[in-house]
């Protein structure tokens, strides 16, 4: 499902811009979940869990500006769409930096705006989102990628720890667990962490030498051996450059 937060301070722009993305997901048949905010903080609290696709944001706002709140989120999701759309022209060459898909101004064009977000839809390849299809006692299940925080492995299984703290297990293995790893995961996507324990790269929120946290709170332990490793993909994610 496509995720999409807006964030204006402004009511009667929110409402609008609401109403357009609604339009577009409608016309291009689109499962779609919308959230709105009033606050740029708000924004940053919530977003840390939902990980929207993409994100609609205002630039003049109080406290936080649209392109700070743009950063922040840029730090954990390398990967999001951004679209700016404000009234103010003089933040256009500033917003540069955070590589958005287009800066619309106010007040807004809706074929405009509806070109921009099926630009940014087509940058996400939804239609790739990744799963793994992993085979559990008494059949199969199906997880997506982006949900796993981290895998372990203990007496020969293998156990998916996702954000939501659900745990799913394999049928017991014949192989170890990197043989494992290496047969059904990207190596940018994991890291081991420790020797029975493989954290997503895209996960982790709080590194350092001794441990790790993930996006739902869980601490992971780092083994002194690995810690250089783990360092050098999480900032490699944290820094690359986006599409």
């Amino acid at each position: 499902m496509l995720k999409i937060a807006i964030c204006d301070d402004m009511r009667e722009d929110r409402d609008r811009m609401y109403q357009y993305v609604q339009q577009f997901c409608q016309e291009k048949m689109l499962q779609a979940e919308i959230k709105v905010f009033d606050h740029p903080d708000s924004l940053l609290l919530e977003c840390e869990k939902i990980r929207p696709h993409i994100y609609i944001l205002d630039i003049v706002m109080p406290m936080v500006n649209g392109i700070q709140a743009a950063r922040e989120l840029r730090w954990n999701q390398p990967d999001a769409e951004i679209i700016f759309a404000t009234s103010e022209e003089s933040f256009a060459l500033e917003s540069f930096d955070v590589n958005p898909v287009n800066y619309i101004l106010k007040p807004i064009n809706a074929e405009k705006l509806f070109e921009t977000l099926d630009r940014a839809v087509k940058h996400l390849n939804l239609d790739k989102e990744r799963t793994i299809t992993i085979k559990v006692k008494g059949g199969y299940s199906t997880i997506h990628i982006d949900d796993i925080m981290y895998i372990d492995y203990r007496n020969h299984v293998v156990s998916y720890h996702l954000l939501s703290k659900e745990i799913i297990s394999t049928s017991t293995l014949r192989i170890g667990f990197a043989e494992y790893l290496n047969q059904n995961h990207r190596q940018d996507d994991f890291v081991l962490c420790h020797a029975s324990v493989a954290v997503s790269i895209k996960a982790i929120d709080k590194l350092t030498k001794t441990d790790i946290m993930v996006r739902n709170n869980e601490i992971l332990p780092v083994a002194k051996s690995r810690y250089a490793q783990v360092a050098e993909k999480y900032m490699n994610y944290r820094f690359r450059e986006t599409p």
